[in-house]
């Protein structure tokens, strides 16, 4: 029954994107705050949940982590340089350096339900300086947003 109820939840989390384009999901799941964080602690792990993250490397350490990461791009394969900081509910993410992504900002948030489970909420705001539509590129971060919290949903139930 427990996997059955988050098949489900993967199946549909709520979807919305704000005027600044960012992407927001979220959904509920069974799981505790501190077993969703557990899974997200592990930048690799983590990383490995968005379809589009080829590699995440530790450039250092310390309160924030340093991040270099490689996603597919259109042609290419895209770097960036990331810092990623635990948060009181989650974690952040923001870009530090890329050649061709201009903005990206992140943010996983995890809040207690009452009577159990985890309300998990995923934002994410990319902006890339491609000749690719601007419509194009905020359809594939809504697509990947989706799949990344359904991929965190899958991973939970295991």
């Amino acid at each position: 029954m427990l996997l059955l109820s988050t098949a489900a939840l993967a199946q549909d989390p709520s979807t919305l994107v704000e005027s600044n384009g960012t992407v927001v999901v979220e959904c509920v799941v069974p799981q505790s705050e501190a077993e969703v964080r557990a899974l997200l602690a592990d930048p690799q792990r983590a990383g490995a949940l968005t379809p589009e993250v080829l590699q995440v490397q530790t450039i250092s350490r310390g309160d924030c982590l340093t991040l270099g990461v490689t996603v597919k791009g259109a042609w290419d394969p895209l770097t960036y340089t990331s810092q990623r900081c635990p948060t009181a509910h989650g974690f952040k993410f923001k870009l530090l350096e890329s050649d061709d992504i201009t903005a990206y900002e992140a943010e996983w948030k995890l809040a207690p339900q009452p009577g159990g489970g985890t309300r998990v909420t995923y934002r994410v705001l990319t902006e890339v300086d491609l000749p690719v539509p601007k419509s194009l590129v905020r359809k594939g971060i809504i697509d990947s947003a989706k799949e990344t919290l359904k991929s965190l949903v899958r991973q939970l139930a295991r």
